[in-house]
């Protein structure tokens, strides 16, 4: 499922961190520690935080330096009632800024598990399209989805799409239904997939196709220019660039696509 693929992260370990991805048990321990770590680091309580960019309200900062005994955590919450649910924003935090541009809706669900409650953030690198999307009437009453928030899904479009990037989506989306038709209907004992894996990739899809949908049929005004810009064309408020190696802007199956004249 696009953007990204999960290969590449699989490498990662077996190169840099010379695991045995053939070990269940440390397969596990080192998806314990990609979900939830702070850099290299778990962090008790901390990382029990759970995502949100709408009701959040925890705010953090820390200190980073190459001695462990002194990085402190500073956790401030705002008023909270007994019972309720402490949130942290994942990608828009105080810390976050190596993350603002570029880590979104299928960043999260590669690094975490998870498909992120509206608003979300999406980026397509090879039809040169990044948008937010979220309800009309900003409801929050979502459940992770796409489809429980009822109402008007709307696309903010952080870089003015073009007649070629929304026709490589177009293209995108025929093969994803083209995907869901051939595998929809199985279950995961068919395929051999964990449940609780099966299910998070059906719902993923279910956002990715909505997503794809809005943006195709919005009606706005677009432009070729985005085409003359470099590879940080996507680059606006954070601190990664399209040079540096800390961000998942990677090339797709359908980076081929872009190479198309239409």
């Amino acid at each position: 499922l696009p953007p990204h693929g999960v290969d590449w992260r699989f490498e990662e370990l077996k190169t840099l961190c010379h695991g045995d991805l053939e070990d269940p048990l440390y397969l596990h321990a080192a998806m314990l520690v990609w979900a939830r770590a702070d850099w290299e680091f778990m962090v008790p309580f901390y990382d029990m935080l759970n995502h949100s960019n709408r009701k959040e309200n925890v705010k953090h900062k820390f200190g980073y330096t190459d001695n462990i005994a002194e990085i402190g955590y500073e956790i401030i919450a705002d008023k909270i009632e007994a019972g309720g649910e402490l949130f942290l924003s994942y990608n828009r935090c105080k810390v976050c800024h190596d993350n603002y541009d570029w880590f979104g809706t299928p960043e999260m669900f590669l690094q975490f598990g998870f498909v992120e409650s509206m608003p979300q953030r999406w980026l397509f690198d090879f039809a040169r399209i990044k948008f937010d999307l979220d309800w009309k009437n900003g409801s929050s009453d979502d459940n992770g989805t796409n489809r429980g928030g009822g109402g008007e899904l709307v696309a903010n479009f952080l870089v003015p799409p073009s007649s070629k990037g929304i026709r490589l989506l177009q293209e995108e989306l025929t093969r994803l239904e083209s995907f869901a038709a051939t595998y929809r209907g199985k279950s995961f004992e068919d395929e051999g997939i964990p449940k609780h894996e099966w299910e998070p990739l059906w719902q993923y899809y279910d956002a990715l196709q909505d997503a794809l949908s809005v943006v195709i049929q919005s009606d706005v005004a677009l432009s070729d220019d985005v085409w003359a810009l470099d590879d940080n064309w996507w680059v606006k408020d954070g601190t990664q660039t399209a040079e540096d190696e800390d961000h998942y802007v990677l090339p797709t199956k359908s980076e081929n696509m872009a190479q198309r004249d239409f």
